[in-house]
């Protein structure tokens, strides 16, 4: 048997990293790549493929963009001979890597994103530089050897940079478990993914938080994890609670429990309430649930509820809303179908797809609202009269006044921008349109249910 560096072995004369630059017949090339929207199509993948739940944190994509951007403008000056590996700076990729294991992202997650970005790095290059040797008549030889370098130096590209990631990622990741506070992380998660309903008496100790207790959750979209732990120090002491327990949902975001011992009373969340809009922070708030089950559900309902708000627009959402605010939202939403008969039956004709009916409904909306033609005027900044004109409008297009089903007709204006304008035509009469609540008149298709 030979050896492997016997030179008759296939491979045995090809250096296992190689670093040096591409040869001169295209090296011209490598200037001519348009780094900036290789970085796009890296970080949109990566983020959806690789980070999904944290796709829409921004925080985290613009560390994931800045990541990938050095990585991307590191590798194009090794391609070129602009820079050696050894001398590479790559702070921001390894302050990700610290990122990652700070959110607590599976080794096998990043390691993916990393194939990910290579493949598709490695995958533009070969395009660019075989157009390149095709533009100025390279032969296959010289195509060949240019791209058989380009892959080298990418392997070996990523495994200097792996190297280094890992070893970042597992030096915080070992500072991370020696902390309290990873460990009542590691704890929280675990509870709310359903891996454990009891807890030891050390786990219970390092918890601090009473989960057999009445709970309340506070959902914090816009608040970082530490300005999260004041803030709930001060809903403790306002609401008199008996214990909270903050946990980083993301880099921006958080979720508090707030515990009593007794289950809690109405003016108790509506101190919750209070507190949080003197505050100014936008918030979305639970019901009250009890035990380790109701741990988890208040979390839920609370991000149910900051989906229902996020719908509402932030010219529209107060800034604290509570499960019990969306509940009606919530629960039509649990059945798609349900869902959106209720917005054709209620709002028929004002459901539709054009600049009339979305005028209409934003009128509408105010009004409720506020309460008044005045208020909502000068919100849209409108005249009153005009605000007048369009609720005129709205009622003869629905065939009843507004008063009659105020309730419904507000839900479904909200509910409307939840279901999007992708459904296909409602159930049609003979005459192709569905039946609305329009006084027995028939409504128009809804934008909602017209492009099944």
């Amino acid at each position: 048997m030979r050896s492997q560096t016997d030179p008759g072995v296939p491979g045995a004369d090809v250096a296992v990293f190689d670093s040096r630059p591409l040869p001169e017949t295209v090296r011209a090339a490598v200037d001519e790549l348009d780094v900036e929207a290789l970085i796009e199509v890296v970080q949109e993948r990566c983020a959806t493929e690789a980070f999904g739940p944290f796709a829409h944190d921004e925080e985290f994509r613009a560390r994931l963009r800045a990541s990938i951007r050095q990585n991307a403008y590191a590798l194009r000056d090794v391609l070129a001979g602009r820079s050696a590996l050894a001398d590479l700076v790559l702070d921001r990729l390894l302050d990700f890597a610290t990122v990652q294991a700070q959110l607590r992202i599976p080794q096998q997650t990043w390691q993916r994103s990393y194939r990910l970005s290579y493949f598709l790095q490695w995958e533009m290059w070969t395009r660019h530089i075989r157009r390149h040797a095709e533009q100025h008549g390279l032969s296959a030889e010289q195509t060949a050897d240019a791209l058989s370098q380009l892959t080298r130096v990418t392997l070996s590209y990523q495994d200097h940079v792996a190297t280094q990631v890992a070893d970042s990622y597992a030096r915080e990741q070992e500072a991370l478990n020696r902390s309290r506070t990873h460990v009542r992380r590691t704890l929280v998660r675990d509870v709310l993914a359903g891996k454990t309903s009891t807890l030891t008496p050390s786990d219970m100790a390092i918890l601090a938080y009473p989960l057999e207790a009445h709970h309340v959750a506070v959902l914090l979209p816009t608040v970082p994890e530490g300005a999260a732990i004041q803030l709930a120090d001060g809903l403790r002491a306002a609401t008199r609670c008996y214990q909270n327990l903050v946990y980083q949902l993301s880099l921006s975001s958080s979720v508090v429990w707030l515990s009593r011992l007794e289950p809690w009373r109405p003016e108790g969340l509506a101190a919750v309430r209070s507190v949080l809009t003197e505050v100014g922070v936008v918030a979305s708030v639970s019901n009250a649930a009890t035990g380790i089950g109701g741990f988890c559900d208040t979390l839920t309902q609370a991000q149910e509820t900051e989906r229902v708000r996020e719908a509402w627009g932030a010219t529209s959402a107060p800034s604290v809303i509570t499960y019990a605010d969306a509940g009606l939202e919530i629960l039509l939403l649990q059945n798609d179908d349900l869902a959106h008969r209720f917005v054709d039956n209620e709002l028929g004709p004002l459901a539709l797809d054009s600049t009339e009916a979305e005028r209409l409904r934003e009128t509408l909306e105010a009004s409720f609202r506020f309460g008044s033609h005045v208020a909502a005027a000068e919100h849209l900044q409108l005249h009153e009269h005009t605000v007048r004109n369009r609720l005129q409008k709205a009622e003869q297009l629905l065939g009843h006044s507004l008063h009659d089903r105020r309730i419904e007709l507000q839900v479904a204006v909200r509910l409307i921008r939840l279901l999007g304008r992708d459904r296909p035509p409602a159930a049609a009469d003979a005459g192709g349109i569905p039946a609305g609540r329009t006084g027995g008149k028939p409504a128009p298709v809804s934008p909602v249910r017209a492009r099944r």
